[in-house]
């Protein structure tokens, strides 16, 4: 941050159509999109009508590994983004943080559940994942973007396909 490393309080990973992001101060690699992956991305495709061509993978060990309060509003992404966040293992605490009211939300995200920041969140909100006492296994969250630069526009928006209820 700021020019400095810094320690991340749980493991991360890149996915992308052979793209080139700039991450927490570096230009880094994304590595190909593994099948299970790719599955993944087109399930959501089909229940949200956004595209998505990059993934973050960040692995929870336990409940000491975390993240801040923070909003995604990386150039790449664009304007108004639709992130989705697809959560596998151990259930934790989401927490959504309005701006400027300062109204928080909280979500219990259990293994297989699906969350959808409309374009508009990354604006208007921050989220979180907080470290907790309590005893939590493992968990790993995927969360879905655009890469504006391979899309080839500045605001993402869904197709017009009406959606069938998937299980994910």
């Amino acid at each position: 941050m700021y020019g400095k490393s810094i320690l991340v309080p749980r493991d991360e990973s890149l996915f992308g159509d052979g793209l080139r992001y700039q991450y927490r101060g570096k230009k880094i690699e994304a590595n190909p999109w593994p099948d299970f992956l790719l599955t993944a991305r087109d399930r959501i495709h089909a229940l949200s009508g956004y595209l998505f061509n990059f993934a973050v993978g960040n692995r929870y060990r336990t409940g000491k590994d975390s993240i801040g309060w923070h909003s995604d509003d990386f150039p790449q992404i664009g304007k108004r983004p639709a992130i989705a966040s697809l959560s596998l293992g151990s259930t934790r605490l989401f927490k959504l943080r309005h701006k400027e009211s300062g109204q928080t939300v909280d979500y219990h995200l259990e293994s297989g559940s699906l969350l959808i920041m409309l374009p508009g969140c990354q604006e208007d909100w921050i989220h979180a994942v907080p470290k907790t006492a309590r005893p939590v296994g493992e968990r790993i969250n995927w969360t879905f973007r655009p890469h504006v630069d391979a899309v080839g526009n500045g605001e993402q928006k869904p197709d017009d396909i009406p959606r069938p209820l998937l299980d994910i």
